[in-house]
């Protein structure tokens, strides 16, 4: 019973925030439309406080253009790293040393490449959007972050009613899947506090990598089991775990 109440409490909670972006979208965007504002004028300030030279009472608009020179800044360092480590890794995998790693090493130089020229891509479009500040629009950033509150919402209400569904109408309740749900219901209630309080918002918002992509995903991912077990009777599960076993049995 303890364990329901949790559950049944997170997902209150999660119908709650979901309802109210919903039924007063206009008084949560204004909201978030401060939030946005007050995060990346902070973040403003910290660069602005972080200058060398002594420096008077300046405007907003040239804190944020300071941040968009160290946003700029940034993504020039993240590229010239690239420029070094990927050929120092193909290099690797073009050597006598490698044997029979070189397929290995040729992947990590992909991947590397990939993984740098994104993370450049985001810093720039980060810098591109305090443009938007500047000139006083924040709908993009507002529409983002309302997009990404009912996501997070969205996912743990469905996930979380699937849950109770099991233990309520199918008696789910042995030792398995009791630990299962709480570990699922402590890692909801972690992921939830960290996506508050543990973000860099500032960067969030510049950047427009929204919180909840890949927790969604794994969202999606259980809710998608939960639904097999409680309506397939988890005819699918087996089914996909049969043939793996017998794909790595050879």
């Amino acid at each position: 019973m303890t364990l329901i109440g949790i559950q049944l409490l997170g997902l209150v909670i999660s119908v709650l925030l979901v309802a109210v972006t919903f039924s007063n979208p206009d008084q949560v965007e204004e909201r978030l439309r401060q939030f946005a504002i007050e995060e990346v004028e902070r973040a403003a300030q910290e660069v602005w406080s972080d200058r060398t030279v002594e420096q008077g009472e300046d405007s907003t608009s040239e804190k944020l253009m300071a941040l968009s020179d160290r946003l700029g800044m940034n993504a020039q360092v993240l590229d010239a790293q690239r420029n070094e480590v990927v050929p120092a890794i193909l290099a690797l995998a073009k050597s006598e040393t490698c044997k029979e790693n070189c397929e290995f090493w040729v992947l990590a130089s992909q991947l590397t490449n990939l993984a740098m020229v994104e993370r450049a891509a985001q810093i720039r479009v980060g810098q591109s959007t305090l443009g938007d500040f500047l000139v006083e629009r924040y709908e993009t950033s507002v529409q983002g972050l309302l997009t990404d509150l009912r996501r997070f919402g969205l996912v743990n209400v469905v996930v979380l009613s699937l849950m109770l569904g099991l233990v309520v109408f199918r008696n789910h309740l042995n030792w398995r899947f009791t630990a299962f749900s709480v570990a699922l219901t402590g890692y909801t209630a972690w992921a939830a506090y960290g996506y508050v309080y543990n973000q860099n918002w500032a960067l969030a918002i510049l950047f427009q990598d929204w919180a909840s992509s890949g927790y969604q995903a794994a969202m999606i991912f259980f809710a998608l089991l939960f639904f097999d077990w409680l309506f397939l009777r988890g005819n699918v599960t087996q089914a996909i775990s049969n043939f793996i076993a017998s794909a790595l049995s050879g």
